[in-house]
């Protein structure tokens, strides 16, 4: 019964947009819910689909989206491709595990994916939302900072210490490297909280660049630059410098990888000539991948007489885990087992590729749906960014370089807690501000504000 207690952030949100609207309840509501709260604290009532704080929340949030935006929604080409990547999933879990399931399964497609995605398009609909939003998440990991050293000293997350009573059968996601804690924070994986630790760093890359964090702040964010302000460097080095330490905190290889992908790719949209630089940021991207793969294989694969390095095992698993669960796969090629059907191997229960997981669980055609929303999106913003005046720094370049570190990364992890809302709440964002009219100078592309030389532009 404690569980039921996911329920309280249904009236919470219901009270704030009754009283305040959607963008406030959005920011002051949904965001905090959505990121302090881990996925893994769920509520198991019969006939009743809502499970977590944050779907409870985002109820009323759409309720009142539909009745006051419905008649702006259109579908274009990545709404199509969502559209058929949901029904796709839940006939595939419906054939596979029935109505029920299927049902529950769709209220999480329709809640955590299909909601983000229209808050992302539609409430984050202009320059100054596009601040706040991005400053909202900035603060909330700010805050996460000192919940991150805790977990690393005593091996666990505050926020699970004080809810943990009320759901006795959530998990923390702690594990160890090096024999150090890798914190995972809200976020269940260490790979996860890294992910979005990255995410949320390229979101305050995109305010520097804006030249938001040169004034005096509001709020908490007044009150962190306060409490920050004995400390060397200005207050966008020191965000830099604590959002960077807590993904390091996580000793997850994969995001940092993607990470610094995402980040060249970033800094190619501040070059005078974009096209040109980001022309040469493809290039090295796939002499970097081939390299990368011929360095892996002999990585993982050992000598005669040698043994394997500790840190290759993790890398060896995923491989060796593809080739014996690709048995399985060839039996449901095209409909797949099922969300929670798929069998196991004695010794590889975790499943670490969130496209060949999606793959086992409903078939071969929804990873592929979902690879083309990837690359329709990256291509997408990345188009949207070239056309920027020159002297600005598009967002479109800042969500491409998300999109990318996130795909790289789902190849090394599965796709869970708040990283597949967080995807989809940053793609219906990214198409919004395609959609938006130039000529109200809210392009999302801020000028950039540096002195002196240029080069300086490219430091991601």
């Amino acid at each position: 019964m404690t569980a039921y207690v996911v329920f309280v952030a249904l009236f919470v949100a219901a009270y704030y947009v009754n009283r305040h609207g959607l963008e406030q309840v959005f920011l002051m509501v949904w965001i905090p819910i959505f990121l302090y709260i881990p996925f893994a604290f769920t509520a198991h009532i019969p006939m009743v689909p809502i499970r977590t704080f944050s779907q409870a929340a985002i109820v009323p949030i759409l309720y009142v989206l539909f009745k006051e935006k419905g008649h702006l929604i259109r579908l274009g080409r990545l709404e199509l491709l969502m559209a058929v990547y949901v029904v796709l999933r839940v006939g595939a879990d419906f054939n596979s595990r029935g109505y029920k399931d299927a049902q529950n399964y769709a209220f999480y497609m329709l809640s955590c994916l299909v909601g983000p995605y229209l808050m992302g398009y539609y409430i984050i609909n202009s320059r100054r939302m596009d601040i706040k939003t991005a400053k909202m998440f900035v603060l909330i990991f700010l805050t996460f900072f000192p919940m991150f050293i805790f977990e690393a000293k005593f091996w666990m997350n505050p926020i699970f210490k004080i809810m943990g009573p009320l759901f006795p059968d959530a998990f923390s996601g702690l594990s160890m490297r090096y024999g150090m804690a890798r914190t995972a924070g809200a976020f269940e994986h260490p790979i996860l909280a890294c992910i979005m630790i990255i995410a949320v760093y390229r979101m305050h890359r995109w305010l520097c660049w804006a030249g938001e964090w040169k004034a005096r702040q509001e709020g908490w964010l007044g009150k962190i630059q306060g409490w920050f302000k004995p400390f060397p460097f200005s207050f966008e080095v020191q965000i830099s410098i604590v959002l960077i330490f807590m993904a390091l905190l996580t000793i997850s290889r994969g995001p940092w990888i993607g990470g610094l992908a995402a980040g060249v790719l970033v800094a190619a949209g501040n070059f005078k000539n974009r096209k040109r630089a980001l022309t040469i940021v493809c290039l090295l991207f796939v002499l970097g991948g081939y390299g990368g793969k011929m360095a892996l294989d002999a990585y993982i694969t050992p000598g005669e007489g040698q043994e394997i390095a500790l840190e290759a095992q993790t890398m060896l698993y995923r491989k060796v885990m593809v080739e014996r669960y690709t048995e399985f796969l060839m039996d449901r090629m095209w409909t797949g087992w099922g969300l929670t059907t798929v069998p196991t191997i004695k010794g590889m229960e975790s499943i670490d590729n969130a496209f060949f997981l999606m793959a086992l669980q409903h078939g071969v055609i929804a990873p592929l749906i979902f690879v083309m929303i990837f690359l329709y999106a990256i291509v997408s913003q990345l188009t949207f960014g070239l056309k920027s005046p020159p002297g600005v720094a598009p967002l479109g370049f800042t969500f491409a370089g998300i999109y990318l570190m996130c795909f790289f990364a789902f190849t090394s992890v599965y796709m869970g807690a708040q990283t597949e809302p967080l995807l989809f709440l940053l793609l219906g964002w990214g198409e919004g501000i395609k959609a938006r009219k130039p000529e109200s100078n809210d392009s999302g592309a801020p000028p950039i504000d540096v002195p002196g030389h240029g080069f300086r532009r490219v430091l991601v």
